[in-house]
């Protein structure tokens, strides 16, 4: 049996994690999703669904950071029932909580079926910000692949290249240049997500100098201006909202993504680190990751109908997402003191 090497522990993917949780309540909190009115108030939800946008890129991110090497710790099998066990149990256990509670308040309407439960899972019926597991399980299951390729820099480095190209220009050229989009255009080995997972680890494992972390710090902050100021220059309550630089694929979106990881890798951390106090607080923050992600919708929607705020109180947009994210914190953290609930909030 090979020998379990224990990964060394990094606390800047913790802030990564605590940091992007609180992104995602950001911009749940902040609606963009709705129709696009000329009003101050929308441009400020605008500006925060902008600047929180990084936050499930750098999810996969982590992902590559912290998985691509895992063949160093145990076999293949392990890894697969380690991801079961961490994310797919927790999936399909909180999907299920999700349909009682919706159908009970009839909030959706479900037939027992094989069709009704394979879309239930497949399209996250239950809960559509669910919609993150589904690409992430087609990650994990790539990364058996990739993780053969870890110590090949220069060949991740091309399909990360030929990727973007693919992913996040072309299309974006197509738009512009009113040309029809070719389907056919693609980098397989590489597509979707994987862009993301293979930048992960390549930036988790680069040494890289002052002026480089710079400029992909200015870059990252470029590619959050050309998304906000073009959405709201180019909008208009006819036409509604403007998608030209939307899509966690788009370049200016991976732009953010490297920027803010590099910048919270290379951040001032040392002191905070070394004092055994906030490290343990930061290290119990960032476990709770995942079951803040699958349950921040139920905290959410409790407190709004107890609370009657909406998308235009600037309360619910700049200060409840605290709440609720400590809130499901805390709910998290008892949960996980409970053996029976503990498997589902790992």
């Amino acid at each position: 049996m090979r020998k379990i090497n224990q990964k060394e522990h990094y606390f800047y993917i913790d802030i990564l994690r605590i940091l992007a949780c609180l992104c995602v309540i950001y911009m749940q909190c902040n609606r963009i999703a709705d129709p696009y009115t000329d009003t101050s108030v929308y441009r400020q939800r605008m500006f925060v669904e902008t600047i929180a946008y990084w936050a499930v890129p750098v999810f996969f991110m982590i992902s590559g950071a912290t998985l691509f090497d895992y063949r160093e710790r145990y076999q293949t099998g392990a890894y697969f029932k380690k991801r079961f066990l961490k994310t797919g149990l927790p999936f399909i256990t909180w999907t299920l909580i999700n349909l009682v509670i919706k159908v009970a308040l009839g909030q959706m309407e479900f037939r027992p079926s094989l069709s009704g439960m394979i879309d239930l899972f497949t399209n996250t019926t239950a809960e559509q910000v669910y919609w993150f597991f589904i690409p992430l399980f087609m990650m994990y299951l790539c990364i058996p692949v990739l993780s053969l390729l870890k110590d090949y820099k220069q060949i991740l480095a091309y399909m990360t290249a030929m990727a973007f190209l693919a992913y996040s220009v072309y299309p974006v050229c197509c738009t512009f240049l009113g040309i029809s989009f070719n389907g056919n255009i693609q980098f397989p080995v590489a597509g979707g997500y994987l862009l993301y997972v293979i930048l992960g680890y390549l930036l988790s494992t680069t040494d890289m100098s002052k002026k480089t972390r710079m400029f992909l710090c200015i870059l990252g902050a470029t590619g959050a201006g050309i998304r906000y100021i073009s959405t709201v220059a180019w909008s208009t309550n006819s036409s509604g909202l403007n998608h030209a630089f939307w899509g966690y694929l788009s370049f200016p979106t991976v732009f953010l993504a490297v920027g803010v990881f590099v910048a919270v890798k290379y951040g001032p951390w040392k002191k905070l680190e070394q004092n055994p106090g906030i490290r343990r607080a930061v290290t119990t923050l960032a476990s709770t990751g995942l079951g803040v992600y699958v349950t921040h919708m139920l905290v959410l929607q409790t407190l709004q109908n107890l609370t009657k705020l909406g998308t235009e109180s600037g309360w619910w947009r700049f200060v409840m997402p605290f709440v609720i994210y400590v809130i499901s914190v805390m709910s998290v953290l008892i949960l996980k003191k409970i053996p029976v609930f503990r498997a589902i909030v790992p």
